[in-house]
């Protein structure tokens, strides 16, 4: 059994990055307004942490792009989180080296923090695909998590509220176990 298979070290990838770029963005902001040394020293070092971290990000997502089970929906947010992750780091990219050309330079700043809203977006699209589109997890155990909640396997395919499809008023009922029957 592969405990940690390769398209799992994706979600594992991608925290330092986007903590590490959206301070570095804020942190030349900051120095930017007094045209301090110390805000703009303690910016490089996250751009450099930052921008390894988006290269590994990058990689583990792309690994993980191929590898992972999805709808046609799943697939078509998922491509529009790998190019908009593409487009992102492209202008954090261009931030920094414009920045490391130009010390104190606004418009590498204002890049910067650019860039820094396109990793949000990009966060948020990767949270949609695990919580929405239940992407990585297989269908043998999406039918598994069903049976748990008290609802039903419909035999490989994915509940309606997993593929997108409207909820039409059925309600799952909720799990009939009592706590107390399990302590």
């Amino acid at each position: 059994m592969n405990w940690f298979p390769m398209h799992s070290w994706h979600p594992v990838a991608v925290h330092l990055p986007l903590v590490a770029l959206v301070l570095a963005a804020a942190f030349d902001l900051a120095a930017l307004r007094n045209r301090s040394v110390r805000w703009r020293d303690a910016a490089t070092v996250l751009w450099w942490l930052g921008l390894l971290g988006a290269a590994t990000a990058v990689t583990t997502g792309l690994i993980a792009y191929n590898r992972v089970e999805h709808s046609e929906l799943g697939h078509q947010v998922m491509t529009l989180h790998r190019n908009l992750a593409f487009l992102t780091v492209a202008i954090l990219l261009l931030a920094a080296l414009w920045r490391w050309r130009r010390p104190f330079a606004r418009g590498a700043a204002l890049l910067g923090l650019l860039g820094a809203l396109g990793l949000g977006w990009v966060g948020y699209l990767g949270g949609e695909l695990v919580f929405r589109h239940a992407i990585g997890l297989p269908t043998e155990t999406l039918d598994q998590v069903m049976h748990e909640r008290g609802g039903h396997s419909h035999h490989g395919e994915a509940p309606d509220s997993l593929t997108g499809a409207q909820d039409r008023g059925h309600q799952h009922p909720p799990p009939t176990s009592n706590r107390a029957d399990h302590d």
